[in-house]
């Protein structure tokens, strides 16, 4: 069982989140900005948290960061990019031993705390106000392998494409990482630009989980950000769309797979009730090894080598993907749809229910796991406006019956195909 999420407000838009998790030696830190989702900012937000883990005003560069991290029983400091609805959330983490276990007895997570506080609110800025520039070629290459790695991933790609195909005109479709173009233009300049407006405008969200003493590190937080000026932006909670027209497209590349990806927009489901009948309708439909697409399409009918589907929460949309042999993909789209249809009308058993709810209950028992899946859960749950720890969400899911995923599956429109067939790449 989870420990209790504590949150506490410390600042004009700033935010102190603690989970104490006595099983761990460790303790993890985390600095999230959450700011709105632009097609404009998205790229040059992505790098800043990259470039922030650099250095800062006391550890000027990587060298003597590295060091510092060392002399703290090897921390491990961290930094990533996050979409969640509207949101894009900029991160950075350090994970470090527990004062428990500091050999010298030193206060670890003062220390962690105010190292993270530096990186993120004291950056390494050269003469001019900018970050240096042989930190920004290094971190702007990094980012745009990484943008340029779902190409590689036909899988992840096709699913962005079909994404891209729905939230052609909202946030959710701009991507976490941003663009190669826009990355190739970033300087110096504008890097501190964004990371200025950043810790101006967004909503700090500073998460601590581990068997530590979260009070030591919300004084280092809660001291610095009194002494920031900032005009917080308060962003629109995440607003869910009914339906929206079919779109479909395709495209060729070099590949002996294809790849068939079908959005559908569920109806909108607001209430944790309605967003609960659907994740368990998207297991039952292609969740598992023993879901509706797995047993008929994939393995009665061998329409596909793998089938699967999965339901997003933020956005209120299930994602069906799968890889077929070219000439497959009529059959295999109609196929996809006709077992929705089924299950609309209610063709599965009571045990198939069970089972399906059963899979989702032991993925909700990993959660507790490691410090990093602890974060995520009750992130996900802060910025979706809806706190709950995985035992509420287990009884939930346990609750819902099969009359609910029927009128779930009933409210499933398709929004969008997408093909990646082989031949030339067009």
């Amino acid at each position: 069982m989870l420990g209790e999420l504590k949150r506490k407000q410390i600042g004009e838009g700033a935010f102190m989140n603690s989970v104490i998790e006595p099983k761990f030696k460790s303790d993890r830190i985390s600095l999230c900005l959450v700011t709105p989702l632009e097609k404009e900012k998205a790229t040059v937000n992505a790098l800043v948290p990259f470039v922030l883990r650099k250095g800062c005003k006391s550890c000027p560069d990587f060298t003597k960061l590295n060091k510092k991290l060392a002399e703290m029983y090897g921390a491990i400091l961290d930094a990533d990019v996050a979409k969640h609805g509207d949101s894009q959330i900029i991160e950075v983490s350090i994970q470090f031993t527990d004062d428990r276990f500091a050999i010298g007895g030193e206060n670890m997570t003062e220390t962690a705390a105010k190292l993270l506080s530096d990186i993120v609110f004291e950056p390494n800025f050269d003469e001019n106000g900018y970050f240096p520039e042989i930190d920004l070629e290094l971190e702007r290459e990094f980012l745009i392998d990484t943008i340029e790695s779902d190409l590689n991933d036909k899988r992840v790609y096709a699913i962005g494409k079909a994404l891209g195909l729905v939230f052609e005109n909202e946030p959710f479709g701009v991507k976490r990482y941003g663009y190669v173009d826009d990355a190739k233009a970033i300087t110096s300049e504008s890097l501190a630009k964004a990371w200025r407006e950043l810790v101006e405008t967004s909503r700090i969200e500073v998460f601590f989980a581990g068997p530590g003493d979260p009070e030591i590190a919300g004084k280092v937080f809660e001291e610095r950000i009194s002494s920031l000026e900032r005009k917080p932006v308060h962003s629109k909670p995440f607003e869910i769309i009914d339906y929206s027209p079919l779109k479909e497209a395709e495209e060729s590349m070099d590949i002996v797979q294809g790849k068939l990806v079908m959005v559908f927009r569920m109806g909108a489901p607001k209430t944790e009730k309605e967003k609960n009948a659907a994740r368990v309708l998207s297991a039952l439909y292609g969740g598992t090894a023993f879901s509706k697409l797995f047993m008929n399409v994939r393995e009665k009918m061998s329409l596909c080598y793998y089938a699967d589907s999965h339901f997003e929460r933020g956005s209120g949309i299930m994602i069906v993907d799968c890889g077929i042999e070219f000439e497959n993909r009529e059959k295999a789209q109609a196929e996809i749809i006709n077992q929705l249809e089924l299950v609309a009308k209610g063709d599965f058993t009571d045990d198939e229910l069970s089972d399906t709810k059963g899979a989702i209950l032991n993925s909700l028992g990993s959660v507790g796991d490691t410090l990093y899946s602890v974060e995520g859960w009750y992130m996900s749950g802060i910025v979706e406006e809806n706190i709950t720890t995985p035992e509420e969400d287990k009884k939930a899911i346990d609750e819902v019956t099969g009359k609910e995923v029927m009128k779930a599956a009933e409210k499933a429109k398709l929004a969008a195909v997408f093909f990646l067939k082989g031949g030339e790449n067009k």
